[in-house]
C-alpha cells in the first residue's frame, strides 16, 4: 500500500491459491518438512512460497527456529481466512463441473455412524431422483473429524450428533431428525426381558473416536442413576457389532440405525433408559454455492423438526 496525497493506493497481490494451500499445509503439518511430504512438493518451493506470501502481506505468518515453528497472531487470522477461501474455491469447482448431458454437481457428504439411518438414505435417494445429474459422494467419519473436514473444505455437508461440545463459529448446524436410543442385541435375544444397564456388559465406542456420543451417554447414565458395566470398547462400529455377536456384551445406539445393522442383530428401546439423540446437518458458512443451498433447502424442508 502506498499513500499519494490524501489517497491510499493498494497494489495488486501476487498471491494465488497455491500460496494459500502451502501456508495451510505448513500450519496443519506443524512444519515445512512435514508439509513437503504431505504435498509431495520440494521443501524449498514451499519455503519460498511462504516467504513470498509473508512479503506480500507485510507480516510474518510463522515464527521459525531450528526445531519448530509457531503461528503469529496475524498469521492465525490470515490462515483462518485462507482456509475459508480454499474451501470455497474447492466447492465452487465441484459444483460447477459440467457433463455431456447438462449441468452436473458434486456434493461430498460426511456422516457419523450414529446418523446412518433410513432418513439419511431415503433423503439422498429422493434428492437424486429429482436431480439425477448431481453426484453424491459419501464418507463415514467421527463427528470431530467431520467438523475439521468441513472447515478445511474436504466435505460439503455433514450429518452428525447434536452435542453442546460440537460447536464452531465457522460451522452452521440444523437439527434434521431425532431418534430414541436403544439396546443392540443378537436377533435371537428375548425382547420380553428387561435389560438392567447396571449389570449388563456393554461394548461402547472408544472415547477418542466417539467423544460426543460418550459424553451424551455419560449424562444420560447419570440422569437415570445408572452405573454402566462397560466391559469392552472398540474404535469402529463394525467391530462393536462383531463383539456383540460374539457375546462380549450389548451396545447402545440410536434405533434409527436399524437398517444398517447386520441381519443377526436387532435394536429395541428399553423402559429403564429413555434417551433421545438429535441428528444435525452441518455445513461451513463459506459453503454457499447454489447447489449446496439447493441440497440444504431440500433436507431442511423435508426433515426439519424444529
Amino acid at each position: 500500500m502506498a499513500i499519494q496525497g490524501e489517497r491510499m493506493v493498494y497494489r495488486l497481490s501476487r498471491l494465488d491459491i497455491r500460496h494459500l494451500r502451502y501456508a495451510l499445509a505448513v500450519a496443519d503439518a506443524g512444519g515445512f518438512r512435514a508439509a513437503s511430504e504431505i504435498l509431495n512438493v520440494a521443501q524449498p518451493a514451499i519455503s519460498k512460497a511462504v516467504r513470498d506470501t509473508e512479503e506480500d502481506l507485510g507480516f510474518k505468518i510463522f515464527e521459525r527456529n531450528t526445531k519448530s515453528i509457531s503461528i503469529t497472531e496475524n498469521g492465525r487470522i490470515f490462515l483462518d481466512d485462507a482456509r475459508q477461501t480454499v474451501a470455497q474455491f474447492e466447492r465452487t469447482i465441484r459444483s460447477s463441473r459440467q457433463s455431456e448431458s447438462g449441468k452436473m454437481g458434486h456434493i461430498i457428504i460426511g456422516y457419523s455412524a450414529l446418523a446412518n439411518s433410513n432418513e439419511l438414505t431415503k433423503g439422498i435417494e429422493e434428492f437424486q431422483a429429482v436431480y439425477p445429474n448431481v453426484q453424491i459422494e459419501m464418507h463415514i467419519m467421527s463427528t470431530d473429524s467431520m467438523m475439521r473436514n468441513l472447515k478445511k473444505g474436504n466435505i460439503d455437508i455433514g450429518f452428525q450428533l447434536e452435542h453442546e461440545t460440537v460447536r464452531d463459529k465457522a460451522i452452521k448446524q440444523k437439527t434434521i431428525w431425532r431418534s430414541a436410543v436403544g439396546i443392540v442385541e443378537p436377533l435371537e435375544a428375548n425382547s420380553a426381558i428387561e435389560i438392567d444397564l447396571n449389570t449388563t456388559p456393554l461394548v461402547l465406542g472408544v472415547r477418542d473416536n466417539w467423544r460426543p456420543y460418550r459424553l451424551f451417554l455419560d449424562a444420560a447414565f447419570k440422569e437415570h442413576q445408572i452405573h454402566p458395566n462397560v466391559l469392552d470398547e472398540a474404535w469402529d462400529i463394525h467391530v462393536i457389532f462383531q463383539r456383540v455377536l460374539n457375546g462380549r456384551g450389548l451396545t447402545l445406539l440410536p434405533v434409527g440405525i436399524e437398517p444398517s445393522l447386520p441381519r443377526s442383530l436387532k435394536v429395541r428401546t428399553i423402559n429403564s433408559f429413555q434417551a433421545t439423540v438429535d441428528i444435525n446437518m452441518a455445513w461451513s458458512h463459506a459453503a454457499d454455492t447454489a447447489l449446496l443451498r439447493l441440497f440444504r433447502s431440500y433436507y431442511i424442508d423435508r426433515f426439519n423438526i424444529a
